[in-house]
């Protein structure tokens, strides 16, 4: 009987502190990229012939204002794979995380911005209402550039 009570002691303890560490937010690893910087990468390689980067807090209150990003967002909790992959949905990219509670790394956000850069300028094209951008030809199934020459 006092085994058997040691051992349900035992995984109620077990299972209170599982409990409880789901209830506390993350630490955020040293590589881990935060919401804010996440905007500021995507302000960066979306408007780099634009303007200056503004500071996390302003870049992730514009991505808000785009859709692109929920407004729930905090400027300094880190990124999750999964909430990576909901907003490069927005835009056009699919990805799909092996592990979706993980946090992202920087290094690994600005490869897949690079990467996707036409995507991702295209999005802001369309945001704009320009209805096109330098991938708009290839994006319309056109296979040559039209040319005055072209026409009778």
């Amino acid at each position: 009987m006092r085994r058997l009570m040691t051992v349900c002691g035992l995984v109620l303890l077990f299972a209170t502190m599982a409990a409880a560490q789901s209830e506390v937010e993350p630490a955020r690893t040293k590589d881990a990229i935060t919401k804010g910087e996440f905007a500021q990468l995507v302000m960066n390689i979306a408007l780099s012939y634009e303007e200056a980067t503004p500071d996390a807090v302003t870049a992730l209150e514009k991505l808000q204002r785009w859709g692109l990003a929920p407004s729930i967002w905090v400027a300094d909790e880190p990124l999750t794979h999964s909430e990576l992959a909901v907003v490069l949905g927005h835009i056009g990219i699919e990805y799909l995380p092996a592990k979706p509670d993980a946090q992202v790394s920087g290094i690994f956000v600005e490869a897949l911005l690079w990467r996707e850069i036409g995507k991702l300028r295209d999005y802001n094209a369309r945001r704009l209402g320009h209805g096109f951008s330098s991938n708009h030809v290839l994006d319309a199934g056109v296979d040559r550039a039209v040319s005055p020459s072209d026409f009778d």
